[in-house]
């Protein structure tokens, strides 16, 4: 009966491996091969230390078991280039010239065991065999450690999308309370949670607002499909995935490249009934800018019937703004803001004494002066009411020029906010077709003509070459 050194469970239960043996006396190195396959291992064996090299670059080798002393290559150098092709190789020594020095030199090289000749072949079984068992057990505790690397990993991943996702919906909650953000605020910081293209808002029918990508139907359906089921909706669509889930009298939905997964479509479930709340917010926001924008509206009326030449223009240009923004296609928010700034724009006008907004002839540079005055009266007029306040820059703005020229900023190019630049034309355009005390209105082919002559002076010239096409 074979005789083992102790060894322990690991040691006898291990699997068998793939062997090189490298000995320069082949007698010994047949020896210990056939050994070694008749325990069910697939040994081989090389006399070469650099055939022995060859053989590892080219194959996979669980364990090396070479002489120590060999022509060419020591052993200890055998396994050092070894290891540079696999460096997890297990190695073990066989050597007649056992030392301190050389069993040092085995043990910084990593070598698993080390056996002196003369020996048996059970000795070399069984260091085989603790060999591999120890490989084994390391490849364990490397496993283990990638494993719990792994878990770690995916837990503080885990955690931090957990924390990011509180901590959007603190946001959130904080700027629905505050009252004074805009709806279009929430769908901006709900897009950029979820890194999507597009936002959508719908009641039981329609888009109602939209955040994001120019086009945002493809997510219609979707939201339309989440408000009628009443749960969430997950499904591909045009932009690449969308979510969406509902709320009273609505839905909210989502579209990114990549897909959603259940934790998406709780937050945004969650989400989606605060944003009840916000759109209940903004649409008490639009009552009131409504009403206040139409007793300004009234007011301005009133301001302007005093001058039968001046009667009606807020009106008229307000009709013009939406029907130019119609036709450059800007969205519907950005539509409903200009013609709300047109209505308002010459409300500083209050502000000036009416013996020069009356003047039957053409105004002094002092009175002119004055009249300059208006667009900055009606942006302090306006300044107070913070669900205004995207109006504001635009009443501000609409007499600046395209050179710079302008007032009250002497704004020039790109400066000038576009909303502002668009309502610069249609007021300009208002203003020469009607009629004046000191001159009869221009025709439209007329005023058309001047605004031609003014793209890129006065006017921004793109936008003049667009209205043009009206």
């Amino acid at each position: 009966m074979a005789r083992f050194a102790p060894t322990d469970l690991t040691v006898l239960m291990v699997g068998r491996g793939r062997i090189l043996v490298v000995d320069d006396e082949e007698q010994i190195a047949r020896l210990l091969t056939r050994a070694l396959n008749r325990d069910g291992h697939e040994a081989e064996f090389a006399t070469e230390p650099r055939e022995a090299l060859e053989r590892i670059r080219q194959d996979s080798f669980d364990l090396l078991v070479t002489d120590l002393r060999m022509p060419g290559l020591t052993g200890l150098e055998l396994i050092e280039a070894a290891r540079k092709h696999h460096p997890t190789l297990e190695a073990l020594i066989i050597t007649a010239y056992a030392s301190a020095e050389s069993a040092v030199d085995a043990l910084r090289h990593g070598v698993a065991d080390y056996v002196m000749k003369p020996f048996t072949t059970d000795q070399v079984r069984d260091a085989v065999r603790r060999a591999l068992a120890a490989r084994e057990r390391r490849k364990n505790k490397e496993k283990a450690i990638v494993d719990l690397t792994s878990r770690v990993e995916t837990a503080s991943a885990d955690l931090e999308r957990r924390v990011a996702d509180v901590s959007f919906l603190h946001d959130l909650t904080r700027l629905i309370a505050g009252r004074k953000a805009p709806l279009r605020n929430c769908l901006a910081l709900l897009r950029g949670h979820f890194s999507g293209s597009a936002v959508v808002l719908t009641d039981k029918e329609r888009v109602t607002t939209w955040e994001g990508d120019p086009d945002p139907h493809e997510l219609v359906p979707i939201a339309l499909r989440a408000r009628r089921e009443e749960s969430p909706v997950h499904a591909p669509c045009g932009l690449g995935y969308g979510v969406a889930a509902p709320f009273e009298d609505g839905a909210v939905a989502v579209a990114r490249e990549r897909s959603f997964d259940g934790a998406d479509l709780q937050l945004l479930e969650i989400a989606g009934r605060d944003l009840a709340l916000a759109v209940e917010n903004d649409r008490l926001r639009a009552e009131h800018r409504h009403a206040y924008v139409a007793i300004v509206a009234t007011l301005i009326e009133a301001v302007e019937a005093k001058d039968r030449f001046n009667k009606g223009h807020s009106r008229r240009v307000a009709a013009l703004a939406r029907n130019f923004a119609e036709r450059l296609r800007l969205p519907l928010r950005e539509r409903e803001i200009l013609e709300t700034a047109a209505k308002l724009h010459d409300i500083g006008k209050i502000g000036i004494p009416e013996e020069i907004l009356n003047k039957p002839g053409r105004l002094s540079d002092r009175e002119f002066q004055v009249i300059q005055d208006h667009p900055t009266i009606g942006e302090r007029i306006l300044a107070p009411l913070d669900f205004l306040a995207e109006i504001r820059p635009i009443v501000r703005h609409h007499h600046e020029r395209w050179d710079g020229a302008g007032y009250p900023d002497g704004l020039s190019g790109e400066e000038i906010p576009h909303p502002a630049a668009v309502l610069a034309i249609v007021d300009a355009y208002d203003a020469m077709i009607s009629d004046r005390p000191y001159r009869r209105g221009l025709s439209p082919s007329q005023a058309r003509d001047i605004l031609q002559s003014g793209a890129g002076t006065q006017w921004d010239p793109d936008l003049i070459q667009r209205f043009q096409k009206i």
